[in-house]
């Protein structure tokens, strides 16, 4: 059987579309949708039974993060049971096929004992594919979903060649079963006049009297048939297979797993055919009209040859076994055909927001007689209800204006009065029509997320800048992820258990550095072993803004050499500097660049960061926002300023003030009496009070956040002593939150800091930050030693100069650099370290520190210019200066 994870990885089309029997979110969100981004498909259609969607989505509700916004999902009508395996992945030039009978389920695609076949198909291949189209179409019918319907037709126009006309369609290479279109009359007129003798069939179950063999005994003629199948996943009767007018004999495959493949091997005077897909051996999937018939899709061998089958007809030569020997008590059919529930009185069939992302329209069957309806869904803990009125058969509303349905699925149901009484749909998924369309897009570049691509801002005008500025922080504080898919997909390693993760039984206790220091020597040593691109981050995926922060193995090395040459057409310069097509001709020199205007810039740039951070710290973000999205709006100021570093608008003690205000915001931050402190741990207790802390864990802890933080925090050089509190004092907050590595592995770490964009990253965490958080933990100690030799000290309001270091019991606090002097209560750092030996050693290790890695005569000569600069004007460099 060909792998339908290959099928799926393999580039070049960017359309994929499912049918499917049984459909499993959790799986198909974890493994099929990304070998899907790995082979480019963005555009994802999906149409299963109604009853198994119904039921999988009940077992997997608070479990699904892409549905309705990265791929549409269709049910069948329930009037009929929808039993077809089609993969079909198209481009504009043409598609492959994959068909089978494995469910789009993890025992489909390797759990059970399956059959498949794939090929290609289009314009300047053996099989033109136009066939797909009239599949397409068919099932199209039995659908009540408007978005798949629609997105049908977005394909039609995507891939043209779909659109031609078949001379013949009855000499496809497939059949399709129909309500009204059997499978069985369809294959008898397909070889009317052959005649076969033998049967040889899988079949992953059966009907009870065994209707299929008798029609193939009646239609042409077969006198034994041979069956590989699961005992207890057969409803045969051994009494009504004792009359039928063939031969019945079993053949057994591994017991350990089920067989669920569907294939016919007929033999006799006529040649070899065959038949493979999803029909099993049951009137429902062959002959059944009507009410009664499946939905089915067989692929037809219409002279098979026997050398291309024979590893699989190779099961049926071992011993052949009689029915009485091998089946046990008739089991109940699997495939019960049509809606046998009693279910709701009315089901919402379509429910979609359309791209305006106000207007929303839903189908209902049966059609009520009713014209009002209210449309019901929470939203971030909150019940939101909208009035929707019925024009024809479609009913019609409009979100409230303050209303968002966020980055993840919303289930809704619909309440219909009905006389006296008000009915309830079940609750449905909405399709979000732009964020569908906004997913399909393919993989060009989104010029808001170019800017933050190249180094520094890649060469964008200050006005490009800014809007893409705005539009990613815009994003970011409506909890929406950017789709940021300029860059190459990280190759993800295996994965391994998340021990611990889940486990509350003992709470978490800080960070110990010492144990999570680890060498670049001995990650350069592992990465012999690892040639590049392979488990490049250990299991760490990285997305979003997140990407922007660190380098892949699979990035081209940049030749600087090239920059004199156009960056809008590289391709046309050869490296030796000549002209394709055009030898020995120099091109023109680039004109020469616009100055950009530095003060501002940093003054625009340095607004369009305190904007971001004053909507970061707002109640609001920290009551719906997700942990993805909090991932992301955290570090995106840090990017902001390692970018205007790169390009020489911010120096280095600027990332390290955003930095510090960033970790103020996320863990020392008070929301209120009674409630934990910073915005990471507000939306770590919503996801805890929801029974969902592993999925926070899973967008938080995984490392990435805790090793920009560090780095940012621990690489830049304080220059004064403000300036080396509030970077201390960050990175012992940060020490203090295991729940950062939560899920997180030293190969993991070490990895990404490797990666990460900010220089000396390593050293930055390895050694500068274990030593400011031990001398930061020892002058917190002695500063309250002190507060108990001198009580009441710490409460009394005096006068202190502007950047003045201040320590009380709830912290430390840098005071403003305007206006001059400030009445505010405190301890004055500088002064208690005149008057008290310890709090001075104390100091002088927490500089010792910050100094590492240097020559001793260097750090004591420009301590002693900070010291007498410190003294002779106002302390405090930093651009981004923040009380904390």
């Amino acid at each position: 059987m060909i792998s339908a994870r290959e099928f799926c990885q393999e580039p070049g089309y960017p359309i994929a579309i499912f049918l499917t029997y049984a459909f499993d979110p959790l799986f198909f969100e974890r493994i099929p949708l990304d070998d899907l981004a790995v082979g480019g498909s963005r555009r994802i259609l999906i149409l299963g039974d109604a009853g198994q969607i119904g039921d999988a989505i009940k077992r997997c509700a608070g479990q699904i993060f892409h549905l309705g916004r990265r791929y549409t999902l269709a049910e069948a009508k329930p009037s009929n049971l929808f039993h077809p395996k089609l993969i079909a992945r198209l481009s504009a030039e043409g598609g492959k096929v994959w068909i089978g009978s494995g469910n789009l389920t993890y025992t489909g695609w390797g759990g059970n004992h399956e059959l498949a076949t794939a090929w290609r198909i289009g314009p300047g291949t053996e099989d033109n594919g136009t066939w797909v189209s009239a599949i397409l179409r068919s099932v199209g019918t039995v659908t009540g979903s408007e978005s798949f319907r629609s997105q049908i037709e977005t394909v039609h126009a995507s891939a043209p060649w779909l659109n031609r006309m078949e001379d013949d369609p009855t000499l496809g290479p497939v059949l399709l079963g129909m309500p009204g279109r059997p499978l069985a009359p369809q294959l008898a007129r397909r070889w009317e006049g052959r005649r076969f003798t033998t049967l040889k069939m899988y079949t992953g179950s059966t009907d009870v009297d065994g209707a299929f063999l008798r029609w193939a005994h009646d239609t042409f003629g077969v006198r034994k048939a041979v069956i590989c199948l699961s005992p207890s996943f057969a409803s045969f009767d051994v009494k009504q297979l004792a009359k039928l007018p063939l031969q019945i004999r079993f053949v057994e495959r591994d017991p350990k797993r089920r067989v669920h493949a569907k294939f016919c091997w007929f033999s006799g005077p006529d040649g070899n055919a065959a038949v493979m897909g999803s029909a099993n051996c049951s009137a429902a999937a062959w002959l059944a009209n009507h009410a009664n018939g499946n939905i089915e899709l067989v692929t037809v061998y219409d002279a098979a040859e026997r050398a291309a089958f024979a590893p699989i007809l190779t099961d049926f030569d071992g011993e052949e076994r009689l029915p009485k020997d091998v089946l046990t008590a008739p089991v109940k059919p699997e495939e019960v055909p049509g809606n046998t529930g009693a279910g709701p009185a009315y089901r919402l069939t379509s429910l979609r927001l359309r791209a305006s992302g106000r207007a929303i329209e839903a189908l209902v069957e049966p059609v009520p007689d009713g014209d009002d309806a209210i449309l019901t869904f929470e939203l971030n803990r909150q019940v939101v209800r909208v009035a929707m009125k019925r024009s024809g058969t479609r009913y019609s509303g409009r979100l409230p204006d303050e209303t968002s349905l966020g980055p993840e699925p919303v289930f809704a149901t619909m309440q219909i009065r009905s006389g006296s009484t008000v009915a309830a749909t079940l609750p449905r998924w909405i399709d979000n029509e732009r964020a569908i369309e906004n997913a399909a897009r393919g993989r060009q570049v989104d010029p808001n997320h170019q800017v933050f691509s190249g180094r520094g801002f890649a060469g964008a005008s200050e006005q490009r800048i800014m809007e893409a500025i705005y539009a990613v922080s815009t994003s970011l504080l409506n909890f929406e992820t950017p789709d940021l898919s300029s860059l190459p997909l990280e190759r993800q390693g295996p994965t391994k258990p998340d021990t611990g993760a889940d486990d509350e039984s003992e709470p978490a206790g800080s960070v110990d550095p010492s144990k999570l220091t680890y060498r670049l020597s001995d990650e350069a040593r592992k990465s012999e072993a690892h040639p590049p691109g392979q488990n490049d981050m250990h299991g760490v995926s990285l997305s979003g803004i997140m990407k922007f922060l660190f380098t892949s193995d699979d990035e081209p090395e940049i030749d600087l050499s090239q920059e004199r040459w156009s960056a809008d057409e590289p391709e046309k310069y050869e490296a030796n500097g000549e002209t394709k097509n055009n030898p020995g001709k120099t091109p023109p020199p680039p004109p020469p660049a616009t100055r950009r205007s530095d003060a501002e810039a940093l003054a625009t740039l340095r607004n369009q960061i305190d904007s971001f951070l004053s909507g970061l710290a707002k109640p609001r973000f920290a009551e719906a926002c997700p942990p993805a999205t909090l991932a992301q709006a955290i570090v995106f100021p840090i990017l902001l300023c390692i970018k205007g570093n790169e390009e020489g608008w911010f120096s280095d003690d600027a990332l390290a003030s955003v930095a510090c205000r960033v970790v103020q915001i996320v863990l020392v931050k008070p929301y209120g009496r009674e409630k934990p402190k910073g915005l990471f741990r507000q939306v770590q207790a919503r996801y805890a009070a929801e029974g969902k802390r592993p999925e926070f864990l899973k967008a938080i802890g995984d490392g990435a956040l805790y090793t920009i933080l560090l780095a940012a925090l621990a690489k830049p050089e304080a220059q004064s002593l403000g300036a080396l509190i509030q970077q201390a004092d960050a990175i012992f907050h940060v020490l203090e939150c295991p729940d950062l590595l939560a899920v997180s592995h030293p190969d993991q770490r070490s990895t990404l800091t490797q990666k990460l964009i900010i220089r000396d990253a390593g050293f930055a965490i390895n050694e500068r930050a274990a030593g400011l958080a031990k001398a930061m933990k020892k002058l917190s100690m002695i500063m309250q030693q002190w507060d108990r030799v001198h009580p009441g000290r710490a409460g009394r309001s005096t006068m202190q100069r502007a950047g003045s270091v201040l320590w009380s019991a709830h912290g430390w606090e840098v005071t403003p650099r305007s206006p001059a002097e400030t009445y505010c209560s405190g301890v004055n750092l500088e002064a208690a370290g005149v008057e008290n030996l310890e709090i001075r050693d104390a100091l002088d290790e927490l500089w010792r520190a910050m100094q590492m890695g240097r020559s001793s005569t260097e750090a004591e000569r420009e301590q002693s210019a900070a010291n007498i600069a410190s003294q002779a004007s106002l302390p405090g460099q930093n651009e981004l200066a923040l009380c904390i």
